[in-house]
């Protein structure tokens, strides 16, 4: 039997105004910070950076490839037969929609891949010297992706929204995700984003960086090892944990 969707009638995150404002603060601190900051000189009220920007040091076409390839590549190791398949709650219906745990193998061959390029001399150091571009290309993506998503769940059938993206408001339910397992075929692309794209990413990141640290700096820098390897760990331990997620 399924089971009507209500209409969303208590908002989280200060409601329409306060998930308006986040999805413009966001992205903007995110990328402020990036550019206020520098190993040099950082402060919070140095705007003039931001201020002296133009467009085209923001977006770069070899960044938007390099996380658009980051992405797809992802993909495909999600849809490798490898890991386990496990079942979700019932749904509204009934049904049980199945997932592939297959996050730490994917790290796995993503550390592996990373090897191969440092051995074939690709100059890995692009992500270092092009990280706020990444920044905004993985923001650009996420968006329309986000688009895309939004744009599909108005032709989900009731029972497939989510029940606190349910309001009948476009930007409330855009933020908070209108439906509840958006879906191409047997690919989850909340189930997918959720770990995958980011956290691997923010593995490969440390990766990057430690190796660009070691290949160049005679002295250690401890502080950096240690930052490192506790963000590394997080992300390890919630991959290894994932079918019990």
């Amino acid at each position: 039997m399924k089971t009507k969707v209500k209409k969303t009638t208590e908002k989280e995150f200060g409601g329409i105004f306060g998930t308006s404002a986040l999805l413009i603060l966001l992205p903007f601190i995110v990328l402020y910070l990036n550019i206020a900051c520098s190993q040099d000189d950082c402060g919070l009220l140095n705007y003039t950076k931001l201020l002296s920007l133009d467009i085209s040091q923001l977006i770069d076409c070899e960044a938007i490839c390099i996380f658009i390839g980051w992405f797809f590549f992802q993909a495909f190791l999600h849809l490798l037969p490898t890991g386990t398949v496990v079942e979700g709650l019932p749904l509204n219906t009934g049904k049980k929609l199945k997932y592939r745990c297959n996050g730490f193998v994917s790290l796995l061959i993503s550390i592996a891949a990373f090897g191969v390029l440092v051995y074939l001399k690709y100059p890995v150091e692009v992500v270092h010297d092009k990280f706020l571009q990444l920044a905004v290309a993985s923001i650009l993506f996420s968006f329309v992706l986000a688009v895309f998503v939004y744009i599909k769940s108005l032709s989900a059938p009731n029972w497939a929204l989510a029940p606190s993206g349910n309001s009948g408001n476009v930007v409330y339910d855009f933020f908070m995700g209108h439906e509840m397992n958006p879906r191409i075929g047997s690919f989850d692309i909340k189930f997918f984003c959720e770990l995958r794209p980011g956290l691997i990413g923010w593995v490969m990141l440390n990766v990057t960086f430690l190796y660009i640290d070691l290949s160049k700096n005679p002295e250690p820098n401890y502080g950096l090892y240690l930052s490192a390897a506790f963000q590394i760990w997080y992300v390890v331990d919630a991959l290894w944990h994932e079918v019990r997620g």
